[in-house]
């Protein structure tokens, strides 16, 4: 029966109203605000976090519902509507691609719900949450307080997923590892790998891999899986590490912190005591700094979801880029002067890559689905769940060319087309000179060795004669 209503509302058309997005998100912000107390406890209850991180992510949650409210403008909307019937074409228009249909992951699950929703709500869409009955306290809120902020009609939140039937008519947001063909598809199994040259800031590398590596209990997605090292600055890394790592043994995020929700995570530094390519560096009860020597070693592939940093060394730019392993990470970050960063990022394939800095903000949430543009202010842009619709009223000038050439009128703007088009293209500006192309550049290099070699045997005899015709003298 819910589902039959978003469909209804679907046709009916009702979320592409300027005025009603922005009512619904007036009434979303407010029942957030009024039980944000509950949401936090719940959050913390849930996780683990301290309370900064918990903080942290409702402030980024709110901060996006803000940001795509904001971008609501009813002035704008409805000159972009009137545009047709003043005489000018509209190619801004577009619609809500229809039913949006959400798929959260539970690492920081009030934030990864938040930043889809109000990015699908923002665009003119009805919206379906999954949310399956686990023992988390914070669907309980969500299940609670949702529902009474949105339209029924527009808005639901099901357990289990609908049947083929629905799901063919939705366009689904995954934001855990999916196999669907479509939709908007977070790459929550790939890895991130950071590279730390010898060119880099080691002291400043160390503290941004340190905290992105251990906040938020070491689930972040954007969190680095392995750190590629370059061997000359390893040592210095390790000590800077190590340093930085050290406040992790006290304090609310600490030890004592830590030994609370142990029992909620799998303990990977038990078997990587017992594994000979790798040793621990530093560790406390459930987090640690591990250097892995051997490159079959399983750690250099795996995807850590814990409080483990993953260290191991390289020769040269080359040697980390090598190390590639054929996949597509989710995040690259190199550290290093912007020259070496340019080479790293360039050819090590990522979906993003970040440069001297681990942007926090990013720590929290989902991944970026993949092949999706990257917005500094929104983890969902709002252009992504909207479908345009340009609608035109002036012929352009290419249209009345061609009519023209098909009607065989106006020879001589015909003939004048033709010779446009079959005309040069224009120059590269490339300066005038001699160009070095491969077999010129073998060509040089046989001349080169060739001179080389003469040049030697000439001075070598050149010093046997004078020697000889000295001792004759």
């Amino acid at each position: 029966m819910e589902l039959s209503r978003i469909v209804a509302a679907k046709i009916d058309g009702r979320t592409q109203n300027t005025r009603y997005r922005q009512t619904q998100f007036q009434r979303l912000q407010s029942i957030l605000v009024e039980n944000i107390a509950e949401i936090q406890d719940a959050i913390r209850t849930d996780s683990g976090h301290t309370r900064s991180e918990v903080r942290a992510e409702v402030v980024l949650a709110l901060q996006e519902l803000r940001t795509h409210y904001v971008s609501l403008d009813m002035s704008k909307d409805l000159e972009i509507e009137y545009r047709i019937k003043n005489g000018k074409d509209n190619l801004d228009a577009s619609c809500g691609i229809g039913i949006v249909y959400i798929v959260p992951t539970t690492h920081t699950l009030f934030f990864s719900i938040i930043s889809a929703l109000t990015a699908a709500l923002a665009a003119g869409n009805c919206i379906v949450l999954e949310l399956p009955q686990t023992t988390m306290s914070l669907p309980v809120i969500l299940r609670k307080i949702l529902p009474d902020a949105l339209d029924h009609d527009t808005f639901t939140i099901v357990s289990q997923r609908p049947d083929s039937s629905f799901m063919n008519n939705c366009f689904l947001v995954s934001q855990i590892q999916s196999e669907s063909p479509k939709g908007l598809l977070s790459p929550a199994a790939s890895r991130t790998v950071a590279i730390v040259d010898r060119t880099a800031n080691i002291n400043e590398a160390a503290q941004a891999l340190v905290a992105a590596r251990f906040a938020l209990g070491g689930r972040s997605v954007y969190a680095p899986d392995v750190v590629l090292v370059n061997e000359f600055a390893m040592k210095p890394f390790i000590e800077a590490v190590i340093q930085h790592s050290s406040r992790y043994l006290a304090g609310e995020n600490g030890e004592a912190r830590q030994q609370q929700i142990s029992s909620r995570r799998s303990a990977l530094l038990d078997s990587i005591h017992k594994e000979r390519s790798a040793r621990v560096l530093v560790s406390g009860s459930n987090w640690g700094v591990v250097e892995v020597q051997n490159r079959k070693s399983p750690l250099l592939k795996k995807k850590i979801e814990e409080k483990l940093l993953v260290v191991h060394p390289v020769t040269s730019l080359d040697d980390a880029i090598d190390m590639n392993f054929n996949e597509t990470f989710t995040a690259t970050y190199a550290f290093a002067e912007p020259a070496s960063a340019k080479y790293l990022t360039q050819f090590i394939d990522a979906d993003i890559s970040w440069v001297n800095h681990v942007p926090s903000h990013m720590l929290v949430g989902p991944a970026l689905p993949r092949n999706t543009l990257y917005s500094h202010d929104t983890r969902y842009s709002r252009e992504v769940f909207q479908i345009p619709r340009p609608q035109l009223i002036n012929a352009p000038a290419k249209a009345y060319a061609t009519q023209k050439i098909l009607a065989n009128e106006n020879t001589l703007k015909s003939d004048a087309l033709w010779r446009e088009a079959i005309s040069p293209l224009s120059s590269m500006k490339q300066r005038a000179g001699f160009k070095i192309g491969f077999f010129e550049q073998g060509i040089l290099t046989g001349v080169s060795l060739t001179l080389l070699s003469l040049i030697g045997v000439v001075g070598t005899m050149g010093y046997y004669t004078w020697a000889y015709v000295r001792t004759r003298g």
